[in-house]
């Protein structure tokens, strides 16, 4: 038995709201995308290859497919009959749209007062930003991650690929499970408003941690110069970052060069492996990077010293590769570790261990893809159906949730009634 075994989510979604669908169906729950005509934009999202979006494929996996024109009063009427009968309903199409059409949280609650309705946005459906234009650019930057990224006084590099919304969805799923566990209590449904903007608050928590101990310029490094600000976390480019990249034989390692109490002993770590290789000297190895900050302003550790360490780590890890790296991190216990790309992903044994990578589909609908985000003592429904094509579960899906209409409550009938005669 899953968690949500007997639930019905009715997903309205496209490409920035697909996730939240496909993390409620995992779930267990009945989850119904409603596509134009033409099918969703997500359809197009990138990769796509002859065989279609994987994006689409990914995030759409697991749900059942109808199609409803919205531009249409028959229909934005299904829509509402099928919201009748719904437990859940996800939404991404902007501020005020499907209000507009009468199918947002004001006219629907009137129809199903149960509803769990949840929507996300780019800034929110009010407010001064509400209108902003909403790229995936866009939302990192006004979210802030963006802001550490950036060579000196140079634009701030973008995120690899566009996952803002992603965060938002993943997001928005927690908040429809909150909601719901409200309502097992209340029996009232509620509106889950999720704001991508301020979710990527949470991609800077290090930053948020730094505020509340006071720490008025926690990006940059303790090492002041009479000159100018020294970064001292990692290979010497001059940002603001703490998080930086180093080339390694295969590619790129995040390391830090962390120096105080909290931090520093996994600096210390690092030398200690090093000295055990041979490749620093006794005199960097004996730093205790946990009260380094005092030497600091002591005078007794300069530039000069941040540069030979940086030098000494730098040329240390272009020599091993990512897997190496990995398993020294976990022998000497480092905050160090090789980024991934797509093939070191495929080919993880950690992930292959989890099950994270299911098969579902034949012919040509066969698609590998994520399958189990996560492991607990209730598990997640197995990967069971590829993504929908176009209308493809439109008979089966009106049969299922509509057709013992007649059993509808007359309260629901005519609240259902009352609202297209409104056009809500």
């Amino acid at each position: 038995m899953s968690l949500l075994d007997r639930y019905r989510v009715l997903d309205l979604s496209d490409e920035r709201g697909l996730l939240a669908g496909r993390m409620l169906a995992d779930l267990g729950a009945d989850v119904v995308q409603v596509e134009p005509p033409g099918g969703s934009t997500a359809r197009r999202v990138p990769p796509v290859s002859d065989a279609g979006s994987y994006f689409w494929d990914t995030f759409a996996a697991n749900k059942r497919g109808i199609v409803a024109d919205l531009t249409t009063e028959g229909g934005r009427h299904l829509v509402r009959r099928l919201a009748l009968r719904a437990d859940f309903l996800i939404e991404s199409a902007g501020p005020g749209v499907l209000t507009a059409l009468g199918l947002g949280w004001p006219g629907l609650r009137e129809v199903n007062p149960a509803l769990i309705y949840g929507t996300v946005t780019a800034f929110g459906h009010d407010g001064p930003k509400s209108g902003y234009a909403e790229s995936d650019l866009v939302v990192w930057a006004a979210g802030g991650p963006l802001q550490p990224n950036r060579d000196e006084g140079r634009p701030p590099l973008r995120m690899s690929v566009e996952h803002a919304f992603l965060n938002a969805a993943a997001d928005l799923a927690g908040g429809l499970l909150i909601a719901h566990h409200a309502r097992v209590r209340s029996g009232q449904g509620q509106l889950v408003d999720v704001s991508a903007q301020a979710g990527l608050g949470l991609n800077t928590l290090a930053r948020v941690l730094a505020d509340s101990v006071r720490d008025a310029n926690p990006e940059w490094a303790a090492i002041v110069s009479p000159t100018k600000r020294v970064d001292q976390s990692g290979s010497g480019t001059g940002t603001s970052s703490h998080l930086k990249k180093w080339p390694c034989r295969d590619g790129l390692v995040e390391f830090h060069l962390a120096m105080g109490a909290a931090v520093g002993g996994f600096t210390n770590n690092f030398f200690r492996w090093l000295h055990d290789e041979g490749a620093c000297s006794d005199r960097v190895a004996a730093w205790d990077w946990r009260t380094l900050p005092a030497l600091v302003k002591a005078g007794e550790f300069t530039e000069d010293d941040m540069t030979e360490v940086r030098t000494a780590a730098a040329e240390f890890l272009a020599r091993r590769t990512k897997a190496e790296i990995l398993d020294a991190a976990i022998r000497y216990r480092l905050l160090c570790i090789g980024i991934s790309d797509t093939a070191d992903l495929a080919a993880s044994d950690q992930l292959a261990a989890r099950g994270y990578f299911a098969t579902v589909g034949a012919g040509a609908r066969r698609r590998t893809m994520p399958a189990r985000w996560a492991s607990g003592s209730i598990p997640l429904t197995d990967l069971r159906r590829p993504a929908p094509l176009v209308g493809e579960h439109t008979a089966e899906v009106l049969a299922d949730w509509l057709g013992d209409e007649r059993a509808l409550s007359e309260t629901a009938t005519e609240a259902l009634s009352t609202t297209t005669a409104k056009g809500e």
